[in-house]
């Protein structure tokens, strides 16, 4: 027993022994291996609204030690020294730097990065603080979209940026509408912006999306969900729209979809219900009052009156009544988004449905979209984005190539004392106006002619960004935009518009392929405190293609088919078809330089070839240059204790308009019909061919000169901001249709002739009035 105790005691000298001259070694350190445990740092990190945060990146400042926090945002780090610095960072969240101890159980809260949400913009290939922005641009965010429920969010855009007029070009829902940033700067070529939906290009151009001259009912735009948007940016001057070149003339609108955010998953279901009616409608006659006119008018004349007791009429048909309707409006989508450091994720799919004010005419559109980011490894990171929509369309048609707004018209002319059906007359519906220049009753052609579009986009890119160097990154992408669009027409013979053509049907299909290649490389340096250095580099290739066959028939003695059966008429055409191509090969560059956050500058140029144009001017450089100064960050400004933001911008650059068909520089021959040749063999048929087009040779790019001289001014913290900008742009060398001598053998040809100039300016207030929950 002895034994054992004195080998006891024996061990415990030992050990304290060695505990002695380990704590003796490391005094000087501070490492004291027995009090290791003490050196671990505990806590959780939540968001400002009380949720835990996982993933949350923990980092020992000035060392490569960190964890992330667990689901429940729970973390554990074992810090080098008795007192450290820990750096916690989330994205979407402002950084955090805590001066801590060894032993303490921290509970941090991460806000919101205010600066990521609201004070950074979308421009061309990258983004930029909106502080540090040189060109006139606005930004709508999604919460802005949201107050206007709408089909389309072109219509959304409506009155929410200055200098951007949105106008839509008929009734029917879905239908498309005109943009004009800064008034119309073309004749014969578009007037449209570029869109760029997540670097995207997006073709717009009405002739290049329809059928010879029968368009679709939609908008080429109305596949976007507007549930879907993030932001909406639209470049506006020179030095913003400048680095696309030969597309930017007529300004750009940059659309960001939503991303993923690394958190806890999120699952939403956002719906809506609503109806619309038409606000006012026109005061007309009934038909009492309406018989007594058309009496007096006839008795004025020297004529006898037409109806004999006006009064026995009443009130007739009320055609705006019997035409317009309470229209229905709904929107469902399901969303889901999340994901951890290295990989978020944005999911949706929604179903939107609008019935049209006018019978007869509605809208429905579904839509899937996918987004997808990853960090494979700290130089290499892929991304994605992918959507997928159908759209069915019913238009109300009076005929071929006429407005929907003919049965409006119609309903405004035709006489109140007619009824809206007649069971004697095939159709079971009354023809036409009883008085001179008949119209047609608008109710048969609101019900029954039979118009409607059904179309399919695919729109996707991918990318893949290399991290060359600490400041240096290479980015390629990938972009196609596919559609295929059908439209099914049939007007039955007993209606008024299809009097002449005894019953019509028109089936047109579409296909249109776009490919997008852009490669870039950017290059950011701080020189030092005072100096920033943003470069930018970049190449990209594009290709169009589309592809329409068009099948006219008239004079259909059995209408029950309708176009489903267009080889039961009488009076078939011959089919159309056609295909057209063109594509784009581009140089870009940028370059950003910030001196003491006060004095900006930025340069940007584009050299774009186009296979549009003749040889020796496919090619065009539009270039651009902007200042600006920050005075708010001037000494002798902050001591006015005034201004949150005051900026001095100017700007001027030149850009380009292609937006042409392909093809008009060269001479065209096409087929003009059959003629027959009798010969020693007998007769032979040949068919005719012509020239189409006189070709220009020298055909080349409209280009647009543009000055701006802006001033913003933020006051309170920004809940008061005023942006003005004064603009003046010339566009030169029109490409306008020009009459030409007959004697060429044709009586116009494309020219570049004359020049458009627009000046004024734009003025953006917006108020914070309520800051608070």
């Amino acid at each position: 027993m002895k034994g054992i105790l004195k080998f006891t005691l024996l061990c415990y000298c030992l050990f304290s022994l060695v505990c002695a001259s380990v704590v003796e070694a490391n005094a000087d350190s501070g490492k004291y291996l027995i009090q290791k445990k003490e050196s671990v740092v505990t806590g959780k990190v939540k968001g400002e609204d009380g949720v835990s945060l996982p993933g949350v990146n923990v980092l020992v400042k000035g060392t490569s030690i960190g964890t992330i926090t667990d689901i429940d945002g729970i973390f554990s780090i074992t810090i080098p020294s008795s007192e450290s610095v820990l750096e916690f960072s989330f994205i979407g969240m402002q950084n955090q730097v805590i001066n801590v101890k060894a032993g303490d159980n921290l509970e941090i809260v991460l806000n919101p990065a205010i600066e990521m949400i609201s004070d950074v913009v979308v421009v061309g290939y990258g983004t930029v603080k909106k502080s540090d922005l040189t060109g006139s641009v606005s930004s709508v965010k999604a919460e802005d979209l949201k107050l206007s429920p709408s089909s389309t969010f072109d219509q959304a855009l409506q009155g929410r940026a200055a200098g951007v007029q949105v106008v839509q070009n008929s009734g029917v829902p879905g239908g498309g509408t005109s943009i004009r940033i800064r008034g119309t700067s073309s004749v014969n070529a578009s007037s449209e912006p570029l869109y760029v939906i997540d670097g995207m290009l997006i073709n717009t151009d009405v002739g290049e999306m329809s059928v010879e001259g029968i368009g679709p009912n939609i908008g080429p735009l109305a596949s976007i969900n507007p549930n879907d948007i993030e932001s909406i940016e639209v470049l506006k001057d020179a030095s913003a729209s400048a680095i696309y070149g030969s597309r930017g003339a007529n300004g750009v609108i940059l659309i960001t979809t939503k991303r993923g955010k690394s958190g806890i998953g999120k699952i939403e279901l956002d719906c809506y219900y609503g109806v619309q009616e038409v606000a006012n409608k026109l005061d007309l006659l009934n038909a009492k009052q309406y018989a007594e006119l058309v009496n007096e008018a006839n008795i004025n004349a020297g004529f006898n009156p037409i109806y004999v007791n006006p009064s026995n009429l009443g009130e007739g048909t009320d055609w705006q009544d019997e035409l317009f309707r309470i229209a229905h409006m709904s929107n469902y989508q399901l969303s889901i988004s999340g994901g951890n450091k290295k990989t978020t994720y944005a999911i949706s799919g929604s179903y939107f449905n609008q019935e049209g004010l006018v019978i007869g005419s509605d809208f429905d559109r579904y839509s899937f979209r996918v987004n997808l980011d990853s960090e494979i490894n700290s130089y290499l990171t892929a991304g994605s984005s992918l959507s997928f929509s159908g759209i069915t369309s019913n238009k109300v048609e009076t005929g071929p190539g006429s407005l929907s707004g003919g049965v409006v018209a119609n309903a405004l002319q035709i006489s109140p004392i007619l009824p809206v059906y007649d069971d004697n007359i095939e159709g079971g519906y009354t023809y036409e106006h009883d008085r001179k220049d008949a119209v047609g009753n608008p109710i048969a052609a609101a019900r029954e002619y039979d118009s409607k579009t059904t179309s399919y986009r695919f729109l996707g890119n991918a990318y893949l960004k290399f991290k060359l160097a600490k400041d240096l990154v290479f980015k390629t992408t990938i972009g196609v935009d596919a559609l295929t669009s059908k439209n099914r027409s049939f007007g039955p013979k007993f209606l008024k518009q299809a009097q002449s053509s005894k019953g019509e049907a028109f089936i047109s299909d579409l296909q249109t392929l776009t490919w997008l290649n852009e490669n870039t490389i950017n290059y950011k340096y701080q020189v030092n405190e005072d100096h920033k250095l943003d470069a930018l580099a970049g190449f990209t290739m594009q290709q169009f293609n589309n592809e329409y066959l068009n099948a006219i028939a008239f004079d259909f003695p059995d209408s029950k088919t309708g176009y489903h059966n267009i080889g039961a008429a009488l009076n078939p055409q011959k089919p159309i078809n056609g295909e057209s191509e063109w594509s784009m090969v581009s140089y870009l560059g940028r370059i950003n330089y910030n001196i003491k956050e006060k004095y900006l500058i930025t340069l940007s140029g584009r050299v774009d070839g186009s296979s549009k144009f003749s040889e020796g001017e496919k090619y065009g450089f539009f270039p651009s240059g902007a200042l600006a100064w920050r005075a708010s960050e001037e000494e002798f400004i902050k001591s006015l204790d005034l201004f949150s933001n005051l900026k001095v911008r100017l700007s001027y650059g030149k850009i380009g308009n292609q937006s042409i068909p392909p093809y008009n520089s060269l001479a065209l021959v096409g087929h003009v019909g059959q003629g027959v040749f009798n010969s020693d063999t007998g007769s032979e048929v040949i068919a005719g061919q012509e020239p189409l087009s006189y070709p220009n040779e020298g055909l080349k790019w409209e280009t647009t000169k543009q000055a701006n001289i802006g001033l913003d001014i933020g006051i309170i913290d920004n809940k008061i901001a005023l942006t003005v900008d004064f603009y003046k742009k010339k566009t030169s060398d029109l490409l306008l249709s020009t009459p030409i001598p007959f004697t060429s053998g044709f009586g116009a040809t494309l020219l570049n002739v004359g020049n458009v100039e627009n000046k004024g300016f734009d003025l953006d207030l917006r108020t914070v009035n309520i800051d608070k929950e």
